[in-house]
């Protein structure tokens, strides 16, 4: 323990507190200097009058349509452990709040560190995918939070020495969230070579090469982590076949637009729609059931094959040529759009962007479908076999997941933990309370 402290950085300590005609400025131990304006101090309180305790949430005592928009401070100054503590006048008067100091500095509009979002480590062939042993994620949050940073920042990782069964599976990836509900009688998958029928109905079964992709692209919201957990893999010819491949979707929207913007603005605001109609499933049933059509479905989308936040980064790759359905475009650009495609695709098959290695078994595969995208390379021997467990985990369900652990790593309050950003988190987590 006294190794990782002396790693974190120093806690945001308070220095001194003036007030102003309309906020208060506040000067920290480290230099820096903040003001927070009197209205989103009073509209911030976290009093019990204004904020539950129990159910983490703004409570009938702050009524927005009641509170005055020229809030007035009768008294300014720091406690006691260092927080700020306001005494309302006005139609507040004798109304106090306290605030944490650590939570008002990562709340600071002047401070670039919260501007800062963390970037994608963006990589292409000679990427060195980060392994983490099973036993680890599973019983250390510390290992847990590493592997999902990892992610994060690469979008792939690799889980080793897990044990070759559903029930382990599962758990490991419920230890990150609960799985995602698919269009299925299983939320689990075993994609086993063996199995005639889905060869017929499924790509990934079939022999040849699986090519590049994101998987449910036809659905709204494409999963978000994908668990590919490799159970059985016997090469009767001792080469490169089976071997997965995985590829930086961020890289490559960086590749395209670099070469040719305007490519990158067709793949950014033109739609590539995406459908899939299934009558039937791979997964059996039971002993004496011989039909799945209780689980046919068909799904629509309009898609980007590059999707941009509201500050113009890159967020989400979707692409799947296999579900691709024909283009609804004008007439005059179909050319250029689908010349942009094109490209796009070409790159996916690139050796100098395609990271390619043998999943063996034991060994999981997790990749953000948002970002990387994954296939492999051919299958020709029909007596190779391999066998791998798949499910899903929604996007929303990783993300918190690393955000409770940053807040456990804080070791504050989660009625200041409650609603602070990923960076927020992030700063807070790198320092002592």
């Amino acid at each position: 323990m006294t190794a990782v402290l002396q790693q974190l950085k120093p806690a945001f300590r308070i220095e001194s507190v003036a007030t102003t005609n309309n906020g208060v400025s506040i000067t920290w131990k480290d230099g820096h200097e903040s003001f927070y304006h009197n209205l989103w101090l009073l509209d911030s309180c976290r009093s019990p009058k204004f904020f539950h305790r129990d159910t983490l949430s703004i409570s009938s005592g702050h009524d927005v349509i009641e509170m005055p928009l020229n809030p007035t401070p009768e008294e300014v100054k720091l406690d006691r452990e260092g927080n700020l503590d306001i005494i309302w006048g006005g139609d507040q008067t004798g109304h106090q709040s306290v605030f944490d100091a650590s939570w008002l500095r990562v709340h600071c509009q002047n401070d670039p560190a919260l501007k800062q979002r963390r970037k994608p480590q963006l990589w292409d062939s000679s990427v060195s995918v980060s392994h983490f042993d099973c036993y680890e994620v599973m019983n250390d949050d510390g290992v847990l939070l590493s592997f999902l940073n990892k992610i994060v920042d690469m979008g792939v990782a690799i889980i080793d020495d897990a044990p070759k069964n559903e029930e382990s599976f599962r758990a490991l990836i419920e230890r990150v969230g609960p799985l995602r509900q698919r269009y299925h009688p299983t939320n689990v998958f075993a994609m086993d070579r063996s199995n005639k029928k889905a060869q017929a109905i499924q790509h990934s079964y079939q022999v040849g090469t699986l090519r590049n992709h994101t998987d449910v692209t036809a659905y709204d919201i494409p999963t978000g982590l994908q668990f590919l957990e490799c159970i059985l893999y016997e090469n009767p010819d001792g080469d490169r076949q089976a071997y997965s491949t995985v590829i930086d979707g961020f890289k490559l929207a960086e590749v395209i637009k670099a070469e040719n913007p305007w490519f990158f603005e067709l793949l950014t605001t033109e739609y590539i729609p995406a459908g899939r109609k299934r009558l039937s499933v791979e997964e059996k049933l039971g002993e004496h059931e011989s039909s799945a059509r209780k689980y046919e479905w068909d799904a629509y989308r309009h898609n980007h094959v590059i999707n941009l936040d509201e500050n113009g980064e890159v967020y989400q790759i979707r692409y799947n040529h296999n579900t691709r359905i024909p283009l609804e475009v004008s007439y005059d650009k179909i050319h250029d759009l689908l010349a942009a495609y094109q490209r796009f695709s070409q790159l996916l098959q690139y050796p100098e962007y395609n990271a390619e290695f043998l999943l063996t078994p034991g060994q999981v595969l997790v990749v953000d479908n948002w970002r990387v995208l994954h296939g492999r390379t051919g299958i020709w021997n029909p007596n190779l076999q391999r066998i791998l467990l798949g499910a899903y985990l929604e996007e929303e369900s990783f993300r918190c997941r690393r955000r409770v652990l940053l807040g456990d790593k804080t070791g504050m309050s989660d009625l200041w933990l409650m609603g602070c950003s990923d960076r927020a988190l992030e700063i807070l987590a790198d320092r002592h309370l």
